[in-house]
């Protein structure tokens, strides 16, 4: 996933990404365009092969761009934290600081949920700034304080508040605004800021409290818990790193929610497709194997053992 972009020159789109009915839709089967983080400019649909161009499809294609140059951001800082290529280390000082350039050039306009500049969501942003932060923080271990002190000045802050200007409350996406604003507090060494989004009135606590049910699974459904625990993931282990206690009953209740989707599986291994949930979606997919590892992580467990197992089988077909 790195090779292209250490070969070569990163791209950082001039606009934003926007929501609208025609892109990134096949206009004859209306199924979702293959997502091809080299193709900027033409989008094939899976189903029919044809080819689609254009500034709806372009501006669609950027919001998975966006976050997808972030992980990859975070992926070579790690690399580069662990193993000590420079090239990596290059990669993600690279992605920060043309991120750090651009970040206020973007509008903020064209929005449906909420204020952002590179997306159309709020929450979209805190996904992305998350990444950014978690970047800068590796290559500032790593002895690379320049360009986190760029990306704290020029990113972390204008972006926080953009964020923080809009709670959502008990909804799923409030979940990743939380992540992101811990994430960003703690990069700026405001640790008392990131504490109050573990203590807020629709902070970490009251979604472990009030958002997951008493078996772990989050209030609004299947579709729904899959996204907010893996931000609550980030929220907890934050505040376990950070040395901010959290009430055991509410960890134990986050704990049980890494089952929830293998208890409910059916037996062909796809989730039920309940509420507005895509139809048949597939357990046997890497993020599924990864909510394993995450879980057992923090304690065994022999349903994530044996989905884990099922999962890495040689007999279970790719999905």
């Amino acid at each position: 996933e790195l090779a292209p972009l250490l070969a070569g020159d990163i791209y950082v789109p001039a606009s934003t990404a926007l929501l609208s009915c025609a892109g990134g839709r096949c206009e004859l089967d209306g199924v979702a365009l293959d997502f091809d983080p080299l193709s900027p400019r033409e989008h094939r649909c899976p189903r029919c092969g044809r080819s689609y161009a254009g500034e709806l499809h372009h501006r669609w294609w950027i919001y998975s761009y966006q976050l997808w140059l972030a992980e990859r951001g975070v992926h070579a800082a790690l690399l580069y934290f662990l193993r000590g290529d420079k090239r990596h280390a290059r990669l993600a000082r690279d992605i920060s600081l043309r991120y750090a350039a651009a970040y206020a050039s973007y509008p903020n306009r064209d929005n449906v949920l909420g204020p952002s500049r590179l997306f159309f969501s709020t929450y979209i942003e805190s996904i992305w700034l998350l990444q950014l932060c978690i970047t800068a923080d590796l290559l500032e271990t790593a002895g690379d304080s320049a360009t986190a002190n760029e990306v704290r000045e020029r990113i972390v802050r204008p972006s926080v508040e953009l964020i923080a200007g809009f709670d959502e409350g008990f909804s799923n996406r409030q979940v990743w605004n939380n992540a992101a604003l811990m994430a960003a507090a703690l990069l700026l060494g405001d640790r008392a800021g990131a504490e109050h989004q573990v203590r807020a009135v629709s902070g970490v606590e009251a979604h472990l409290a009030q958002g997951l049910l008493d078996d772990g699974t989050w209030y609004e459904g299947e579709n729904y818990h899959l996204f907010a625990h893996r931000g609550l993931w980030y929220c907890v282990v934050m505040a376990e790193m950070a040395g901010m206690a959290i009430d055991p009953a509410l960890l134990a209740r986050f704990n049980e929610g890494f089952a929830t989707p293998f208890v409910t599986a059916l037996p062909d291994f796809t989730l039920p497709s309940r509420k507005d949930s895509q139809y048949a979606i597939s357990l046997q997919q890497w993020r599924f194997a990864e909510l394993c590892e995450l879980g057992l992580a923090r304690g065994p467990d022999d349903r994530l053992s044996g989905a884990l197992a099922r999962l890495y089988s040689a007999e279970t077909p790719l999905a």
